[in-house]
């Protein structure tokens, strides 16, 4: 395979590692409170001025259009996965390309299952943060939507290059027998 595809996916995997961290960053400023308006009213609000984006409180309310605890607790750990699987996207490519290391093909259609897997939720997960936003400041919330989406089209580069890896390895077996 070609090395510019192996760096450039990797760089992109880095690039979502990073941006991985900035989202998840935003994703905890929004704190859910379980329990009607006494704990709200009790709950401390303290503001930094050097922060854009203030801490968002969101009460628990079955008729509100808001992020429910669940969909915020899906959001962060799908997030943290996919903080691990940009890692090991970028490991076993830095480990291909600088050293003799070769992807064998059950690790390759194992990346591209769990990346498809990610993507998909990376992309619902999306589309609802999207449609609820969570934060008062419209920059806020383009800015975690807009990582969220460029989060998502890196974990698809990567299913894209193990899906060619893995195809180059399927036909190489091919030409050598093996059937």
């Amino acid at each position: 395979m070609c090395k510019g595809l192996g760096f450039s996916t990797g760089f992109v995997a880095l690039c979502a590692f990073i941006c991985c961290f900035g989202a998840l960053h935003m994703l905890n400023k929004i704190v859910h409170i379980n329990g009607g308006e006494e704990t709200a009213l009790r709950a401390e609000f303290t503001t930094n001025d050097r922060d854009r984006c203030q801490r968002t409180f969101i009460v628990d309310n079955a008729n509100g259009a808001h992020l429910t605890w669940l969909e915020l607790f899906y959001m962060k750990w799908t997030l943290v996965l996919t903080i691990f699987y940009s890692f090991i996207v970028m490991v076993l490519i830095r480990a291909q390309y600088l050293s003799h290391f070769d992807i064998n093909f059950i690790t390759s259609n194992a990346m591209m299952l769990v990346g498809g897997v990610l993507s998909v939720v990376l992309f619902i997960a999306t589309v609802i943060l999207h449609e609820r936003m969570p934060f008062m400041e419209v920059w806020c919330n383009e800015f975690i939507v807009g990582f969220m989406y460029f989060i998502a089209i890196n974990v698809c580069v990567a299913v894209v290059f193990f899906l060619i890896h893995s195809c180059q390895y399927y036909f190489q077996l091919e030409d050598q027998g093996y059937n």
